[in-house]
């Protein structure tokens, strides 16, 4: 590997260092406190770099999109326009708790639930009832899920990028595309978040559709070799332009 190729490497590893070190500086996690925080992150990823080494499982913010994913296919959950009805908090089904256990998450269903109404996901209607805020996780609150939620998109890209390039040859890769312009008026910022929402939802949707009718079938016994975490993350972004340094 060239010096300038390195050197360029090293940038690009720097860059993404420091995105991740402002979000947790934003996420209220101290300075002081990030050195220590690195540390065990490198000894956990050298662990994890060793052969035949399993992912965790799904984090809450998966759990919460199953869930207000589920809120709008169920039956026992759609009023007779097909709309999502309102649904206790917790109890037996139909109940927003009911939901979270069907997406067998190893973190108790009622926290969840409670974690769910907290960040506004699912919104009270009165009488003490709950509706879902979208069909869509998405976070505007200042929580620890937001984090969660970028470190795993990092994550997941890394490891794709990263399976892609060093997997065996005869491998099929998995799609890591991008489409991108260097030079989009700013007149059509507007346009191109509405179209992206446009195209993402019918994208994701065709997916989850997919997967949805392929999960693994509920049973008593559970047998984790068999089964894989897959799915597909998709974002829009817009940046100004990169000023080159004088020479």
């Amino acid at each position: 590997m060239t010096s300038a190729i390195s050197r360029r490497l090293q940038l690009d590893y720097s860059n993404v260092l420091v995105s991740i070190f402002e979000l947790m500086l934003r996420g209220g996690i101290r300075a002081k406190d990030l050195l220590p925080t690195c540390v065990r992150a490198l000894e956990q990823a050298e662990i994890k770099a060793a052969p035949g080494r399993r992912q965790d499982d799904s984090g809450g913010l998966v759990i919460a999109a199953l869930v207000l994913d589920a809120w709008h296919r169920d039956r026992r959950y759609l009023n007779p326009r097909g709309r999502p009805k309102a649904v206790p908090l917790l109890g037996a089904a139909p109940s927003v708790e009911a939901l979270v256990r069907r997406q067998r998450s190893s973190h108790r269903p009622s926290e969840i639930a409670r974690r769910l109404r907290a960040v506004q996901l699912v919104v009270p209607c009165g009488r003490r009832l709950y509706k879902p805020a979208s069909d869509a996780a998405v976070i505007s609150a200042r929580d620890p899920l937001v984090l969660q939620h970028a470190a795993r998109a990092l994550s997941t890209l890394v490891q794709t990028v990263g399976q892609n390039v060093s997997g065996p040859r005869n491998a099929a890769p998995l799609i890591e595309r991008f489409a991108e312009v260097p030079d989009l008026p700013k007149r059509h910022v507007k346009a191109f978040q509405a179209f992206t929402h446009m195209q993402g939802r019918t994208f994701l949707r065709t997916v989850n559709d997919w997967l949805e009718s392929r999960r693994a079938r509920r049973s008593g016994r559970k047998d984790s070799s068999r089964t894989v975490r897959a799915g597909i993350h998709t974002y829009a972004y817009v940046a100004p332009k990169r000023r080159r340094k004088p020479r």
